[in-house]
């Protein structure tokens, strides 16, 4: 391979030169962490952590966090604790499409679809949820929940004894939570 070189110059040119290709490089990598930073600062790129308890948000089962690009479980927590149904399913709907094996959110997802009536293809979100993670503790709780609020006190109870196996007592929050609607109800 040949190459063709310009002329020799002098030793300052030379070394004017390596300054300025130097300089070049060093905005080159400065530009490129700025625009690194600024992307990592975005919403929409964070990932989500591993939600540690169960009721609330739903957690307690396990962890997983959807595609770098995506929305976050933490973005359709905070739709949710704001009581906006119809855009937390959209963002958990594109989760659980980016993830279908996240059990928490097919949970949240079920969560918001019974908040939002739609009881049928809510208690269907919560089953997947447990068939993926048996041991979800917050999923047994809404699963418990939707069955009371549709009349289906036997199989809230279920849930209720399901959850204080997994619990190990009476006094975690999601067996608490589900004790008090069974007691509403009836």
């Amino acid at each position: 391979m040949f190459f063709l070189l310009p002329p020799s110059r002098g030793a300052g040119s030379q070394q004017r030169e390596t300054q300025m290709t130097n300089r070049t490089s060093l905005r080159f990598t400065a530009g490129a962490i700025a625009i690194a930073l600024s992307l990592a600062a975005m919403p929409g790129y964070a990932v989500d952590t591993p939600s540690g308890g169960g009721g609330g948000g739903g957690g307690g089962g396990a962890a997983s966090s959807t595609e770098a690009s995506g929305p976050s479980l933490a973005d359709a927590r905070a739709l949710i604790r704001a009581g906006k149904w119809k855009p937390a399913i959209a963002m958990l709907k594109t989760i659980v499409a980016n993830d279908g094996r996240n059990a928490d959110a097919l949970n949240l997802l079920g969560f918001s679809l019974r908040k939002s009536g739609d009881m049928k293809n809510a208690e269907g979100f919560y089953l997947k949820a447990l068939k993926l993670n048996p041991k979800h503790k917050g999923a047994h709780e809404y699963l418990g929940e939707l069955y009371v609020e549709t009349g289906r006190l036997d199989k809230a109870r279920v849930q209720l004894a399901t959850l204080a196996k997994l619990c190990g007592n009476t006094t975690c929050e999601e067996y608490e939570d589900l004790e008090k609607a069974i007691a509403a109800a009836g």
